[in-house]
């Protein structure tokens, strides 16, 4: 059996181009609701090796958020994809303050290494995440299972959530290509 993690194309709304503008917490929140919302750039394209280790899978999984939706019909797997909410990526929380004004890029750095330690507010607690991450890697299984092989187009943190679970389960990390857009970690058991 085979499971494919894959990430999205590049949105749109590219976080990296916000890496350096300065920005209050309460303008985090605003930026990251606008990127759960952005579709796929016009120009990202998924490279020949992510199409081909996806188009080999027999079912394509997928997060309901438009750059993982889009993400499929690019891969031209519309066809055999289940959308399903729980494969989201776990919100970024913030606060709502408008001081003081950092980089984005360390706005998002500090919320994420808080919410390792339990901070949530305006996003998904961790502990919420892990639980969520177990009923994906469940749902992936199955799929597996059923199909032989199947291919989530995930997000960067619940993709590395559900892997640390398919780990614990016995599956094996055959290979891993980056974590940059559309890049992919293949698990077989």
């Amino acid at each position: 059996m085979q499971i494919v993690l894959m990430r999205h194309g590049k949105p749109e709304l590219d976080l990296d181009a916000c890496k350096k503008e300065w920005v209050s917490p309460k303008t985090v929140g605003e930026i990251v609701k606008r990127y759960e919302t952005a579709a796929l750039s016009s120009d990202s394209f998924p490279p020949l090796a992510s199409k081909a280790i996806a188009g080999s899978c027999a079912i394509a999984l997928s997060s309901n958020l438009p750059r993982a939706t889009l993400s499929i019909e690019r891969l031209g797997l519309k066809d055999r994809a289940v959308i399903d909410p729980e494969f989201r990526e776990s919100d970024l929380p913030f606060l709502e303050w408008k001081r003081p004004k950092l980089s984005f890029f360390s706005w998002a750095l500090i919320f994420r290494l808080l919410w390792f330690f339990g901070f949530s507010q305006n996003g998904e607690s961790i502990q919420d995440a892990k639980i969520r991450a177990q009923k994906c890697t469940a749902t992936l299984c199955d799929a597996a299972a059923k199909h032989s092989s199947a291919v989530l187009l995930g997000h960067g943190i619940i993709n590395r959530l559900i892997a640390r679970e398919l780990t614990g389960l016995g599956w094996q990390k055959v290979q891993r290509t980056s974590e940059d857009y559309w890049s992919f970690s293949i698990f077989e058991k």
